[in-house]
Parts: structure tokens; sequence; C-alpha cells
């Protein structure tokens, strides 16, 4: 109607630079979300960076399907796998029954050290039923966005992306999975239409 035509470097921008303000709100909503559900799954997946492999540590809760921290970095291990649990502490007062992850060996001691009540359990196959099905169907949706990306040009934009795209995840898509409700509805979370819209004109 109005014939403007925005550009993908315009939009790339305007992400970047709003980032901070959606983190904020992220951090405000997240606090309010009732997360004291039966299983979080914890996983990581790959992604590059100036075409070298870094890693994206995800906790989300299976009930809901919120996405209740990331963590990225360039390497596989226990400390980056414990960076992840703290800043899920830092998220939430929330605590689950039981922790799911792979075989990965690096997650033991920082789930231990992290939420040593918590009951931790490691799935072999798919088949099982305590399994990762939940962060999986998520690292898919991730990778599509992702692929279109064709890898990132420096950490900070990767973070910023990856951060709207969480934020995208758990505040504005609505998931038929979830009833058309968004995965912070689904935890209590709520916020009006014109709230949301405001986000947007901040």
């Amino acid at each position: 109607m109005f014939n403007i035509s925005v550009s993908h470097i315009s939009i790339y921008r305007w992400i970047r630079h709003f980032s901070s303000f959606f983190k904020t709100v992220s951090e405000f909503l997240i606090q309010k979300a009732n997360l004291q559900y039966d299983e979080w799954h914890a996983d990581e997946t790959y992604i590059k960076i100036k075409g070298i492999r870094h890693y994206l540590w995800i906790l989300l809760d299976s009930k809901t399907r919120v996405v209740i921290a990331f963590y990225l970095y360039d390497l596989r291990n226990s400390s980056s796998a414990y960076k992840l649990f703290q800043k899920s502490l830092n998220n939430t007062n929330s605590e689950s029954s039981d922790i799911v992850t792979d075989y990965l060996s690096a997650y033991n001691m920082p789930i231990s050290m992290a939420y040593p009540n918590i009951k931790y359990y490691t799935y072999s196959s798919f088949s099982d039923n305590l399994n990762n099905n939940f962060i999986e169907s998520f690292n898919k949706t991730f990778k599509a966005w992702y692929k279109t990306k064709k890898g990132f040009h420096s950490f900070s934009s990767a973070l910023d992306l990856i951060s709207n795209f969480i934020f995208y995840y758990n505040f504005i898509h609505k998931h038929s999975s979830l009833s058309n409700l968004t995965p912070a509805n689904v935890a209590g979370v709520t916020y009006s239409d014109r709230e949301l819209k405001n986000w947007f004109l901040f």
C-alpha cells in the first residue's frame, strides 16, 4: 500500500540494534514462567562463525517447549555445559524433576553441581521412554532458520540473531503442537496484543 521496500541489510541492522531490548524483555518474562514440570532437556548443536565450528547449548522444558537458557561457545566441554546451567539458574527459580540429555559426559558434573536435587537421565536411542525428541524438534526448527544465514560473520552478530530467534520462538510464534499458543503462554506468561505490538514499536 505504501510502496516501501526494506532491504535485508536494514532488517539485519534493526535486529542487531534492538537485540538488547528483546533480551531484557525475555529475561523479565521468563521469570514469570511456570517451568516446574517433569522434564527439562539439554542438548547442543553446532553452527559456524567465520567458518569455525561453535556449539549452541540449549535447555528446554518438555511440557511448555520454553527455551529456558542457551549458551554459545566454540568448545563442547563441561565448562560450556556448566555455563548453560548457570544461565538457567539466573533465568528461573523453577526446577524440574528430571533433566534428560544424550550420552555426552560433559553434562555429568555441571548438572550435579547446578541441580543436585534433580534426577539426571541419559538416553541411548530415540525409542527410549526418556529421550530428547522435544529438543531435537527445536534443533530441526533452528537448523532450518540457520541454513538461510549460511553461517555467521562474527560472534556478536551470531549471538544477537540467535537471541532474537529464541525470543520469537518463545514469545511470538504460535505452535500447532501447543494448541496454537506460544511456549510462554503455555507456561502461564500473559501479555496483551497491545503489549506485543509495543515491543516492536519501541
